[in-house]
């Protein structure tokens, strides 16, 4: 009996740090063999990811995809001209892609982290008021990619120094807005999300194919609504060796890989296109 991979179309939807990158040397050499399987299939490497359209464009371009990106924790969804044979009057043209905008502005998200720190008496750092320099230093990016990373539209990641941070997150999420925990920050966002970019994207992609197989791979809570949306949901290992506790709270059958970063990354991309080739 042939599997639901055999029978329908499939999209990978994919973090990238920690997961199709290396954590620390943000490096895609594990993962480079399992992707060129996918190209060769033509099955279509969706990246969702908290970096910057900025950040995300020159690895789109290095990686040689042809496939739509989604930026800033879902607050936009970048599609190549032509990709989908019809036309979303939500769309705009900016630049080489055809845009969805999904999220908040930034200067509205910074104004009401600084408003709701304050009643809590939070202390707190976010890009809008840190240097370059301490970009790299969090980051470990060199500064040409700090400075792409500080170009945020959707996302404000930012880090506690002291307060009580479960109370500025209730405070922020009774303004409706969502606040995310990753692999170094946490991020606030209008009220959008990886998942709901992740099913506005499946939708187009069902629209057009009909049925499809969604794969989703992550590595950290802030990947959990990723997950949530696709038929395969895969946790990679983390450099601790530990799998994320949230995402195995919430998602408890999700697919766990051996492999850690990007080589748990082509684990699973093997073991996917090993059975759907069986």
């Amino acid at each position: 009996m042939k599997s639901q991979v055999n029978e329908k179309k499939i999209v990978v939807i994919t973090d990238l740090d920690g997961t199709l990158l290396d954590q620390q040397t943000y490096s895609f050499a594990l993962s480079l063999p399992a992707m060129q399987r996918l190209r060769k299939r033509r099955i279509p490497i969706v990246l969702c990811s908290t970096k910057t359209r900025a950040e995300m464009l020159p690895l789109w371009r290095e990686l040689e995809l042809r496939d739509p990106f989604i930026c800033e924790s879902g607050g936009s969804i970048h599609i190549p001209p032509g990709y989908f044979q019809f036309s979303a009057i939500e769309m705009k043209r900016d630049g080489p892609f055809d845009v969805l905008e999904l999220g908040s502005d930034i200067l509205f998200l910074r104004e009401r982290l600084a408003q709701a720190a304050r009643s809590c008496g939070v202390v707190f750092r976010s890009f809008a008021s840190m240097s370059l320099d301490e970009i790299n230093e969090l980051t470990g990016l060199p500064k040409d990619q700090a400075f792409r990373a500080w170009q945020r539209e959707y996302d404000e990641p930012f880090v506690i120094e002291s307060g009580n941070a479960a109370q500025l997150i209730a405070v922020l999420q009774a303004q409706g807005l969502t606040v995310t925990k990753g692999d170094r920050f946490y991020h606030l966002t209008g009220g959008h999300g990886k998942g709901e970019a992740v099913k506005k994207l499946l939708d187009f992609y069902r629209r057009q194919w009909g049925e499809v197989v969604a794969v989703g791979l992550g590595n950290s809570a802030n990947d959990l609504p990723l997950l949530r949306e696709t038929d395969i949901a895969v946790l990679v290992r983390n450099p601790d060796g530990r799998w994320d506790a949230e995402v195995t709270a919430h998602l408890p059958s999700v697919k766990r890989t051996h492999g850690i970063g990007p080589d748990g990354w082509r684990e699973a991309i093997d073991n996917l296109l090993n059975r759907e080739s069986a």
